[in-house]
């Protein structure tokens, strides 16, 4: 046996929860009588415990039935990052064709010192934003591919009963256990242990009576200092060569005495009838292990996950839109996009008849909404674009685009082949079918502006007020997409080159973001204003001597005499604008007037 400071590895064992039932789990999982989660300062003493064990290529890893079902563990992982190892890590954020390829390369990466352990599925899935950005190593094993787990629930004295095995062979097994020896030692609930299959065991059995205090340097132990916790040996047969069983047929080889121990204590998995009793002229097999195993079996050329496995992919795409006075553009597009969203929703007013009569024809969902009228606005994008959403049942992906845009044809099932991070707000190219007066299109047709925004609901960045995450502080159409993906740092706006959308392109850019009709009285967009100065949108000879301005980045609005405007805006020493005190960087400020 080795001392945990011997080790490359220890485990922190945060939850007894699981989507699988996998036969001889060492987490005993299909045994539980109840499912219940590591508390968040439990966890964080255990982490802190390990103060002094860290050193290149060793990882405390994150471990449990499965350890994204915790309900808290969005919180511990981040806690996680805060108390432990290096940075977070950044990869992760592209489009991943092959995740069975992905999770290969973060098996083989321990550079920040923390690791998952983890079957991916629903729990995943909810938290993957946390998991790329927190773990530089996975252990990934779906359990789809044949792999083989080891009876563990044969007690010492039913081997030897049934093996002739003598006590002395026993005891030079056990002493050099394959789990021991190259796996780890393991924090759970109720303490530490030397062996995190003793844990288990332990924590089930026994309620932890044999653990050691979650206390600085508990791991300095050495086998001499074992003593009770062997004797949680003489339940586990995994040192012994015994028999193994496929983890997909969902049902354990027992001994007699681990029978009898677990039909006392109410294991779901007897109650089932979910196992095999251990029968040495049925169970031949002496599976012995002599180096570390990965346990994803050999038939599927050690596949981590599945061939066909689609629980780090989209659920569904939604597309989100606004149409009013644009039912003829939306008659060329609305046809050839239907086919690339599972659902589009189009917002429209009341009094758009033309807008209604296309929605109806091609199948897409309809919201009447007259929301953008209000507040003596021209037409506020942000308020239509959030009574589309909330329009959206059980919301997954959502694009945001116009009706003037054709989607890229075969968009969905690119999309949909792929596993996206739900932290990010991905973008691409727009490509006008006309000049635009006015426009830079490199600059503009290459942001993550409204044309295209493709983002999850989860997204850290907005899931807290969903789903009301767009501004209504705009007036008009323009800047409110800027704002909306100033919601996202920089390092998470993901520019997809090869899903480009085609744009039926005004004249003149500006020309219809207060309306396609003008409406006397209404705040109006007039222009913009950047480091660079005032550019406006629209022909005019004098700026209004009364402006509202709205920034991009904090949404934040302000009504003023356009001579006072010194007084709110000025420039930063860096060269980017400062609005009512709050540094904007480059972003711009939203001029609107009352006309």
């Amino acid at each position: 046996m080795r001392s945990p400071t011997e080790m490359d590895i220890v485990q922190i064992d945060i939850s007894t929860k699981c989507h699988l039932s996998c036969s001889n789990c060492t987490r005993l999982i299909p045994h539980q009588t109840q499912r219940s989660d590591m508390p968040l300062e439990t966890f964080e003493r255990a982490v802190r415990s390990m103060e002094g064990w860290n050193a290149p290529n060793r990882v405390i890893g994150v471990i449990a039935g499965e350890p994204t079902l915790h309900g808290n563990f969005e919180k511990i992982s981040h806690r996680f990052a805060e108390l432990w190892g290096g940075d977070n890590t950044s990869n992760g954020r592209l489009p991943i064709k092959d995740f069975n390829a992905f999770a290969n390369e973060r098996l083989f990466d321990r550079s920040n010192g923390r690791g998952l352990w983890t079957s991916l599925g629903n729990g995943f899935y909810k938290n993957y934003e946390t998991i790329m950005e927190v773990y530089s190593h996975f252990n990934t094993n779906t359990h789809e591919t044949a792999g083989q787990h080891q009876a563990l629930l044969i007690t010492r004295q039913d081997y030897t009963k049934a093996t002739g095995l003598s006590d002395d062979d026993w005891v030079v097994n056990r002493d050099n256990c394959w789990v021991q020896k190259l796996w780890s030692a393991t924090i759970n609930d109720k303490g530490a242990y030397f062996c995190e299959v003793a844990g288990a065991i332990d924590r089930l059995y026994f309620d932890g009576k044999h653990a050691w205090p979650v206390e600085h340097g508990w791991w300095q132990r050495t086998p001499e200092d074992f003593k009770d916790q062997i004797d949680l040996c003489n339940y586990c047969g995994l040192a012994q060569p015994g028999p193994s069983q496929l983890d997909l047929l969902d049902r354990d080889i027992i001994s007699p005495q681990h029978y009898e121990i677990l039909k006392k204590l109410g294991s779901p998995a007897i109650r089932k009838r979910a196992y095999e009793m251990f029968d040495p002229a049925l169970h031949m097999q002496k599976r012995q292990v002599e180096t570390r195993d990965n346990y994803v079996g050999d038939a599927s050329s050690g596949r981590r996950v599945g061939i066909g496995h689609n629980s780090t992919k989209p659920r569904k795409v939604t597309c989100v839109l606004t149409s009013v006075g644009y039912g003829d553009d939306l008659a060329q597009t609305l046809p050839r996009n239907m086919a690339e969203f599972d659902q589009i929703v189009v917002v429209t007013s009341s009094d758009d008849l033309r807008t209604q009569q296309v929605v109806e024809e091609n199948g897409a969902q309809l919201v009447i909404s007259d929301r953008c009228f209000e507040d003596g606005h021209a037409f506020n994008k942000g308020k239509m674009l959030n009574d589309g959403l909330a329009a959206v049942k059980d919301a997954d992906w959502i694009v945001f685009t116009d009706a003037d845009i054709i989607i890229h044809p075969g968009f969905h099932a690119l999309f949909m082949a792929h596993s996206w991070n739900p932290g990010c707000l991905y973008f691409t190219s727009r490509l006008d079918n006309i000049e635009v007066v006015g426009q830079d299109a490199k600059t503009v047709n290459s942001q993550p502006n409204g044309y295209f925004q493709l983002f999850n609901v989860r997204a850290s960045a907005i899931r807290e007020s969903w789903p009301k995450i767009v501004s209504e502080n705009f007036c008009s159409a323009g800047s409110v997409d800027s704002w909306f993906f100033q919601q996202w740092s920089r390092d998470k706006l993901i520019y997809i080159t090869d899903i480009a959308v085609e744009h039926l392109a005004s004249e003149r850019l500006g020309q219809n973001w207060n309306g396609k009709t003008a409406q006397p009285g209404k705040w109006r967009q007039f222009g913009i204003l950047t480091a660079r100065g005032f550019s406006s949108l629209m022909p005019a000879e004098t700026i209004p001597d009364v402006i509202k301005l709205t920034d991009t980045r904090y949404g934040e609005t302000v009504t003023l005499a356009y001579k006072d405007i010194n007084e709110h805006v000025h420039i930063s020493p860096t060269g980017g604008l400062v609005f009512q005190g709050k540094d904007l960087g480059h972003m711009h400020i939203h001029v609107a007037y009352q006309a």
